[in-house]
């Protein structure tokens, strides 16, 4: 494996890894603590227990994992299978790194609507942390390297199909 690979397979690997965390701690702990001030944790986790609200649910462990066993998966292929380009390895993380903002927006909107249904016992801000917007940053950063990425692989795919037809009428 050549340095650039090499640099894109551990990079790749570790922002994935860094997203999902980063999608969790604000899920799970800045988003709960924004929304109820004063608050800790284990309060907010007790009141929503008690009403019966998914606060705190393992869909929100669950779901940064399955980016993680992803980036992983592509760790592993890039590893395994030399013929798997560099670019397309950059391509599969920038996807990953992308598709992590629809997650997180499905992860945050059922959080914050549990914590809302809590306002009867807690004087409910509805704020939100905005360390989120790290999250969207890098998503929207990823998606658009991504599309230039999967456009220039679309455009060597074709200049590679003109170069076979011109070899095989060449051939003729």
């Amino acid at each position: 494996m050549g340095p650039v690979r090499e640099t894109v397979v551990v990079a790749g690997t570790v922002l994935v890894v860094l997203y999902a965390q980063l999608m969790y701690v604000v899920t799970q702990i800045l988003t709960p603590l924004s929304t109820v001030p004063g608050a800790t944790l284990g309060r907010i986790a007790a009141v929503a227990e008690a009403a019966g609200e998914p606060v705190f649910t393992p869909l929100a462990v669950v779901l940064p994992l399955v980016g993680v066993a992803l980036a992983s998966a592509v760790l592993v292929t890039a590893i395994t299978i030399p013929a798997f380009d560099s670019v397309w390895v950059a391509f599969a993380y920038l996807a990953l790194l992308a598709g992590g903002l629809p997650v997180y927006f499905a992860l945050a909107f059922g959080v914050g609507m549990s914590l809302g249904d809590l306002g009867d016992a807690f004087p409910v801000l509805g704020a939100d942390s905005e360390v989120w917007l790290v999250l969207a940053g890098v998503s929207s950063v990823a998606f658009c390297l991504a599309v230039g990425v999967g456009a220039g692989l679309l455009a060597r795919a074709g200049a590679k199909g003109v170069a076979r037809r011109e070899a095989s009428r060449a051939i003729r």
